[in-house]
């Protein structure tokens, strides 16, 4: 078990778990995820999808016929560092359900999502509600500086690219390519996912924060337009390596180096002037 916490007198502090209003749980082992499941009362499939986070995002909302439907909302993160990681390995699935006036939240074992969530917005924290939609921000926040860091590959392999066909980068490109569409799939998701929640007015009016509700929408639009941006981006820098640096160099001298192409060029500018000199010497022209 992770931390436990109430609002008292406004104020999201500490609590014992009997009273807490919000419970962050980590270690998702299946043995625990069944616990879960059979304390909490949850469906069988709520962590079906959580060895696959670029698809896990969704909303979904469980009829209760003495309280309030229960809603289930699956978010992933990316944790932003050492960019050599493909993104899929550092994604993170984050499942939150809102159930009887409590919020669960269920993290990987090794998370530091919640310890961020805490120490960014603790003081605006008014609502379980408004827990989750700040948590929404956050996970859109890291999906922001992981696309700007991916900006910064494409940069450096548009400058790589006017000079260079060496397999590196070649292989720098797909990697890249790789990383945004994972990054784009999972953004899609959580569009519908976000959608879905905003649209419920139960969930809403428990809010009561239309500028909140705003911020999150605003960040949900800006990393959508940002991913298609990048996309587009990297394939131009795919068109300049495949139309400008597209000969096949396999096999021949200087294949690894960064001239290897220059070198192909010259030796065939040559090799062609001196079968033009030799025909010419043979009155072919």
């Amino acid at each position: 078990m992770g931390q436990t916490f109430k609002f008292k007198d406004g104020k999201f502090t500490e609590s014992s778990s009997d009273e807490a209003s919000v419970l962050f749980f980590h270690s998702l082992s299946s043995k625990d995820k069944q616990e879960y499941v059979e304390r909490f009362n949850l469906p069988s499939d709520v962590f079906a999808l959580d060895e696959i986070p670029s698809v896990a995002p969704r909303f979904e909302e469980i009829p209760h016929q003495d309280s309030d439907d229960s809603l289930v909302v699956v978010f992933s993160n990316v944790s932003n560092g050492n960019n050599d990681i493909p993104v899929e390995d550092r994604f993170e699935t984050l499942t939150f359900i809102l159930q009887n006036e409590q919020l669960f939240c269920f993290l990987q074992e090794d998370s530091v999502f919640d310890q961020n969530l805490i120490h960014h917005y603790k003081d605006k924290f008014d609502s379980i509600e408004s827990v989750l939609v700040y948590a929404g921000i956050l996970m859109y926040s890291n999906l922001y500086a992981e696309l700007q860091q991916q900006k910064a590959t494409i940069d450096e392999l548009n400058e790589i690219a006017k000079s260079s066909s060496s397999g590196d980068t070649l292989r720098k490109v797909a990697d890249t390519e790789r990383n945004l569409v994972f990054l784009e799939h999972n953004i899609e998701t959580l569009d519908e996912t976000v959608t879905n929640l905003l649209d419920n007015d139960l969930f809403t009016s428990r809010l009561n924060n239309s500028a909140l509700e705003y911020d999150l929408k605003w960040y949900n639009r800006q990393v959508i337009k940002l991913v298609h941006v990048y996309r587009d981006l990297l394939d131009s820098v795919s068109s300049l390596v495949s139309e400008f640096w597209g000969i096949n160099a396999g096999g021949l001298p200087g294949e690894n180096s960064d001239y290897g192409t220059i070198m192909v060029l010259i030796l065939v500018l040559i090799s062609t002037g001196s079968m033009t000199l030799f025909l010419k010497k043979k009155d072919y022209f």
